[in-house]
């Protein structure tokens, strides 16, 4: 943990500025100490990642083809990333919208990985699906993946740049991965369309509360008195 924490601070945008290499390894480190510092997120990353293998169920020939076939199909979803930007969103279809229903249902009972890998086959044919990417992120924000959340909202945000909740999505992903600058630009784009939106006034308020809370103590005793002296010269 000790080295997380140097790691951390090392890509900190604060010390390591905001390119996007430095961002992008500063979210990483974040997930893996959410991930690693839980013996049950642990345990599941453990079986997903192959370093722990859950023990095999009997089953028949047919189901042996058919895990067959998943696995092919989450293979080329996997190649097909970064994918390019294409314009405009997929028409969201019966079938999708019971899976993505199936799929919201089991991230609220906290069977995030699960819900994460019964959407991942869709994005073969709906990769530009914003209903299908918000699915997929809310399920990576419960494995504590915020980077890949952050990255599905990304897309939705292109597709439907128009509907403040993927940019207040957007916005808490940041936050989790504790990038306060983008954050904060995500809760007030979705501000701009909708200045009623209530997760991103409440996001503003907390990266105004994270920055607060992360500057040296002298510093805070200072802006406090500085607050305190400015409001009682405006009251006399």
């Amino acid at each position: 943990m000790h080295k997380n924490f140097e790691l951390a601070r090392k890509h900190h945008p604060d010390v390591a500025g905001n390119a996007p290499d430095a961002t992008a390894k500063f979210m990483l480190i974040n997930e893996a100490y959410q991930i690693l510092r839980s013996p049950e997120t642990r345990a599941e990353y453990n079986l997903e990642t192959g370093i722990e293998v859950k023990p095999r169920k009997t089953s028949s020939s047919a189901d042996e083809t058919s895990a067959a076939a998943g696995t092919a199909e989450t293979t080329e979803v996997e190649k097909q990333r970064p994918e390019p930007r294409v314009s405009g969103s997929q028409r969201l279809s019966d079938e999708l919208k019971r899976a993505i229903a199936q799929a919201n249902r089991m991230t609220r009972s906290g069977d995030f990985w699960q819900a994460y890998d019964s959407l991942l086959r869709w994005l073969v044919k709906y990769p530009r699906q914003a209903a299908l990417r918000r699915a997929l992120a809310r399920a990576a924000e419960g494995k504590h993946r915020f980077r890949d959340a952050a990255d599905h909202l990304l897309v939705a945000c292109e597709v439907e740049y128009f509907n403040p909740d993927n940019h207040a999505l957007l916005g808490t992903m940041y936050l989790r991965g504790k990038q306060w600058a983008k954050a904060e630009d995500c809760f007030r784009d979705a501000l701009s369309w909708n200045e009623n939106h209530e997760l991103a006034k409440k996001g503003l308020e907390e990266v105004s509360e994270k920055r607060e809370a992360e500057k040296p103590l002298l510093q805070r005793f200072l802006g406090k008195l500085s607050s305190k002296l400015s409001s009682g010269s405006g009251g006399s």
